[in-house]
């Protein structure tokens, strides 16, 4: 999985997978990308013979509603780049008490999971 810099933010809290805190992002260090970004995959790219917009309880495409052309597989469901940088194999620096205690430099690749301000990572700690 691909985070970018909204993702993973200053003081984010990092956590092992045993819940063991290990402090606070300090710094994101971006590194090299290993593939380019796909927005939409190619096999999520199905398209259908039927619309659905047409053949729902009230069509509103002749209402003025313009969503049903915008959001099929051939416009990539109405996706577009947003210009955020991904961080790539890059690495956190992370520490306890505005990085005094424990600091240490995490690979992007021990990411488990981010969910709101935490962050955990795939270590046992």
């Amino acid at each position: 999985m691909g985070f970018d810099l909204r993702d993973i933010r200053l003081a984010m809290d990092v956590y092992t997978r045993n819940n063991v805190y290990l402090g606070t992002v300090l710094r994101v260090v971006q590194g090299p990308c290993a593939s380019p970004v796909v927005r939409v995959p190619p096999d999520a790219r199905q398209s259908s013979q039927i619309s659905g917009e047409a053949r729902g309880p009230m069509p509103t495409g002749a209402l003025g509603n313009h969503g049903p052309r915008s959001q099929g597989a051939d416009q990539e469901y109405a996706t577009a780049p947003d210009g955020s940088l991904p961080i790539g194999a890059g690495m956190l620096l992370v520490g306890r008490w505005w990085g005094l205690l424990g600091r240490r430099r995490i690979p992007l690749a021990a990411v488990q999971t981010v969910s709101l301000e935490r962050v955990v990572l795939d270590w046992d700690g």
